[in-house]
Parts: C-alpha cells; structure tokens; sequence
C-alpha cells in the first residue's frame, strides 16, 4: 500500500480537491483507494456528496475497527474515513496524552489488512498534530500551491516542517501548482519561481476553471462532472504520475 499526503500550510490551494481528485481517479484505474479527511472542516464528504462523520476522531480516540468507521463513497474501489470538528479535539486529546507523529500511521497500519493500494491524507493547512503524523507515515508528498505571491513560502514551509521531522526515509515529494491562468504575467513568474526553486519536483500546473469549482457543490469530482475538460485531463496526467511512482 503506497501512503500519500497531500499537504500545505496555506489555505485556499486546491488541497481537498486535490486530494479527492487523486483518490477517484486512483480509484478508477480500479486501485482499492482509501481518502483519510485529517482535516476539522471535513470537507471531503462534501466533495463526494455525501454526509460527514466523525471517523477520523472516533478513530483516534476510541479505537474501533476501521469498518465500524469508513463509508461507502457510491463509486468502485474508493472509501472514506470521514472528519468533522470533532477532529480538532482528537489531535488536542493526542497533545495532552503524549502521542507522537507516529499514531495515525501506526493506528492504520494496525487496521488496515491488506486489500487497499492507495491511502490519501487530506490534511488541515497547519503545522503540528495531524499534518505532522501524515507527513510522518506518506510514502509521497503532494503539495498544492496556487500560483500567486505566497506560493514559495506556503510550500517552504511544509517542506520545513517535513525536514524537522527528521525521517529515514524521507517521501517522494512533488509540488502541484494550483489555479495557473496563463494569461497574467503573475501566474507565469510565479510558476517559474516554483520550478526554479524546486526542479524537477514541480508538476504541470492546474489550470483555474470554473468547472472545478461547480465540483463541490454538485457532489461530484472533475472526472463525473466533466471527464472531457482540461481540468479532468491534468488531473489525470497528477494520477498517472503517482502510478508511476
């Protein structure tokens, strides 16, 4: 099972569609994919259209199997475990027992056995608490920035925080830039800050799209609402890239 993050500690980058895109299309490449909501808002039961549980904190907190916790997403091959506010206090309950950023990932991995190719983290756009135990237990980092003025400094900062961890085996990290529009000057200059600050670690730009944006409120990902868009299209050049990792 490859474990992914996706993570920044700047709002308002595309992390949850990110990360619901990737897990659909992981999923219809017929891969068993899980997307774990580590984020308080729980936005990615909405993203799918369905309602929020508190999976993540029950989890976390009462230990129950992960059959108890996870739902059916209506689409083949993709489940969820759910967030909801009450995930803010599992991470402050983690805080005052002592638990490191080694929980989560040892908490899945003792439930998940077998059956699963892809586990996708969204996470919250902080530092600490669960973001760190992603950035512990992912095999790849995704990290979307949206192409403006912060964007360098939003991914230099979760990039920090990953470093202060101090793995042994630090993930694939790749960078995603979000809502390219290839018409400003500022989204040019930003994509080339990215690529010459990062490299080869920078992926081809998501372009801003109205269809996108419709997604959430339909219950729907890009590639149920418009599978012939661009959008859809780089995507699934995102999905293919972690296929071949």
């Amino acid at each position: 099972m490859i474990r992914i993050a996706v993570a920044n500690q700047k709002g308002g980058v595309a992390k949850t569609t990110t990360a619901v895109t990737l897990a659909h299309g992981l999923a219809l490449k017929n891969y068993a994919t899980m997307l774990v909501d580590l984020d308080p808002q729980g936005q990615c039961a909405s993203h799918l259209g369905i309602g929020q549980g508190d999976g993540v904190f029950d989890l976390l907190v009462n230990g129950p199997t992960l059959r108890d916790v996870v739902r059916m997403t209506g689409r083949d091959e993709l489940w969820l475990l759910p967030g909801s506010k009450r995930t803010r206090t599992a991470e402050t309950l983690m805080v005052v027992e002592g638990l490191g950023c080694r929980t989560l990932g040892e908490l899945l991995g003792e439930r998940i056995n077998g059956g699963l190719n892809y586990l996708v983290m969204d996470t919250a756009p902080s530092a600490g608490g669960l973001q760190e135990n992603a950035l512990w237990c992912c095999d790849v980092l995704i990290v979307p920035s949206a192409v403006d003025h912060l964007s360098l400094e939003g991914v230099r900062e979760v990039l920090a925080t990953l470093q202060a961890l101090r793995r042994p085996r630090p993930p694939l990290v790749r960078i995603l830039p979000t809502f390219y529009d290839e018409v400003t000057r500022e989204s040019a200059a930003n994509l080339a800050a990215l690529r010459a600050t990062f490299g080869e670690c920078v992926l081809e730009p998501i372009h801003r799209a109205a269809v996108l944006r419709e997604c959430p409120a339909m219950g729907l990902t890009i590639f149920e609402h418009d599978p012939e868009s661009r959008a859809a299209g780089e995507y699934a050049g995102v999905v293919w890239g972690v296929l071949d990792v």
